[in-house]
């Protein structure tokens, strides 16, 4: 069965066309609110709404078929302005589906290779383009290409529609973006021939209903991904077993085994990338998550509420017998040699994060504390003086600026890349498969039928009291353990961005403006909302005052940090083993 590789959808491309709608929505009506509560808008922000207007205005007429995707309107604009990269010319898209033309009588069309570069192309940027914004769209200002029509019946003839919105190429990301693009046009040419057979599969694999008249939906980004794993693992066109080579690549980028699946109430890890810059390790970044959701997990006493579960259960103690929690706690009790054990964990948190409790001769990250609290506080101090300012319509600069954010989240990401290596990855996929396993027990009726429990947590809660000495707060830990995977992820996801001299770091406008509609991905892919949000969730939780805030904000020289682990004298292991407890490693007010 072949799949009509010009009639697939990409979905991320069409949820970027979405986004960037949504956004210039959103702040159209900021600014009418501004201009409501200020009765006047400043000159700039009165341009900026005309702007956004007349964009509005010329997307939502749906016989123009207009879009405003800043990368896909650059992409289109970079094709169309060098003839020659594609057979005919490259058009705005349909709900994600890429359409093309000729730009002439008797040049080439828009054929099936020009549908796959364009969108192997789309996809490598939309991989690599953390290093930069694309370049804001803006209005034609009336001057026509070389090949353009001005009217939409003459394209039939030949020649290239005449878009009204187009990129900006006065703006600044506009050459950076121009390079990436010549990049991403090699890099798809060298995997042309191969990725006209991958696309086909890989619409039928990601999508089961996808045919010869429905083509089926794929992510361009994911197209890349899988592009890249191919040809890393020596793929060629004359591979024999391809299907099953895009299976296990795309297994290998979603993540999709035993060791690395998704934990439930947000306790998770993305699929792991490679690495951004040369001191800021994404995935080491990442992995550190669910070091923090496990320490949170400690700290409730849900793996001892799980041991004295299993041995009540052996006891016969439990009104248990057939059935799926019954065969978890067995598997559970079978599998006790082969677990992490208490000491293992806390040797691990120590190592990552420098929780007390574990052996520390190792290479205990004595740093985590003050760094994270440091960044942690910069972004709460930075966005509350960006609000205040705002609000006075101050000429002053804040005494937080974004360079100082980024700076203290350069300081934190170089710390937990420079811990996240030897053996805390896979410690990090067993400990995340052995949290998911706890959760899906505890949430078994059968299991809250023994304790007249709703959820997890109250079992939790009841058998830390009447077993373990008494109960946390679930509530304050389970909002720490979120918040952590938040932070790190989004520290992972942004090294590009963190390790930048210049350009700008957290987004006002989308922390301002976010979407009514909460992130179901906030512990993989976090916004910068969602950053601001866990971080001021973080220091409420953690019960940090604002003095302490206003004094962890404020720029400090960084520890000494070596980009990779170095062997450490057996004479040195032996006098920092000498040094009293590093704390809990989370915040100075996580312990009561």
């Amino acid at each position: 069965m072949a799949v009509a590789i010009t009639k697939i959808r990409y979905r991320d491309i069409a949820n970027a066309e979405d986004k960037a709608r949504s956004d210039i929505a959103n702040r159209l009506a900021q600014l009418a609110a501004i201009k409501h509560n200020r009765r006047s808008l400043s000159d700039a922000e009165a341009k900026e709404q005309h702007r956004l207007q007349e964009i509005s205005d010329l997307i939502n007429d749906p016989e123009l078929g207009e879009v405003c995707d800043p990368l896909f309107v650059t992409v289109r604009d970079m094709f169309n302005g060098n003839p020659g990269l594609l057979s005919g010319y490259l058009d705005n898209h349909e709900g994600g589906i890429l359409r093309g033309g000729t730009i002439r009588p008797g040049a080439g069309s828009f054929t099936v290779e020009s549908c796959c570069t364009a969108a192997l192309t789309t996809g490598l940027l939309l991989v690599d383009g953390g290093a930069v914004s694309a370049p804001p769209v803006t209005l034609r200002d009336g001057s026509a290409g070389i090949f353009d029509v001005a009217k939409p019946e003459d394209v039939k003839k030949g020649g290239l529609p005449a878009y009204k919105i187009v990129a900006d190429q006065t703006a600044p990301g506009w050459s950076t973006l121009n390079k990436m693009f010549f990049a991403a046009i090699g890099e798809a040419q060298a995997m042309h021939g191969l990725a006209l057979m991958v696309l086909p599969l890989l619409a039928l694999e990601g999508d089961p209903v996808a045919t010869d008249r429905q083509a089926g939906t794929v992510d361009a980004a994911e197209f890349a991904k899988v592009m890249r794993a191919l040809v890393a693992d020596g793929v060629t066109v004359a591979e024999p077993q391809l299907r099953r080579r895009i299976n296990e690549a795309l297994d290998k980028i979603q993540g999709v085994s035993d060791d690395s699946t998704v934990v439930d109430l947000g306790i998770s890890l993305p699929s792991l990338d490679s690495a951004v810059t040369s001191d800021i390790v994404p995935d080491h970044c990442r992995l550190m998550g669910v070091f923090i959701a496990g320490a949170m997990f400690d700290e409730l006493k849900v793996f001892e509420v799980v041991d004295k579960l299993a041995e009540l259960f052996q006891h016969g103690m439990l009104a248990i017998t057939t059935g799926n929690a019954g065969a978890k706690l067995y598997k559970y009790w079978k599998d006790a040699p082969n677990r992490m054990s208490d000491a293992e964990r806390k040797n691990f948190y120590a190592m990552t994060m420098g929780a007390p409790g574990g052996d520390t001769t190792n290479m205990v990250n004595r740093e985590f504390n003050d760094l994270w609290l440091r960044f942690v506080s910069s972004v709460s101090a930075f966005i509350r003086q960006t609000e205040v300012d705002n609000l006075l319509r101050s000429a002053v600069p804040s005494a937080i600026s974004q360079q100082q954010v980024r700076k203290a989240a350069r300081d934190l990401a170089s710390n937990l890349s420079a811990h996240g290596y030897g053996m805390a990855y896979y410690a990090a996929l067993d400990l995340q498969s052995q949290i998911k396993f706890m959760v899906g027990l505890l949430g078994d009726k059968d299991v809250m039928s023994n304790y007249g429990a709703r959820d997890m947590w109250q079992v939790v809660d009841q058998v830390a009291t009447l077993e373990l000495g008494g109960a946390k707060t679930s509530s304050r830990y389970r909002t720490l353990a979120t918040c952590g995977l938040i932070i790190t992820a989004w520290l992972a996801n942004n090294a590009a961005r963190i390790g930048a001299a210049t350009g700008p770091f957290i987004d006002i406008n989308e922390v301002r403006t976010p979407s009514i509609i909460n992130n179901p991905n906030a512990t993989t892919e976090p916004t910068d909302y969602d950053l601001v949000n866990a971080c001021e969730l973080w220091l409420a939780d953690t019960a940090t005052s604002d003095t302490t805030i206003d004094q962890m904000a404020q720029p400090r020289e960084a520890p000494v940090m070596t980009s990779r682990p170095v062997q450490i004298p057996a004479i040195a292991r032996e006098m920092l083993a000498d040094l009293p407890g590093v704390g809990m490693g989370l915040s100075y007010n996580t312990r009561h």
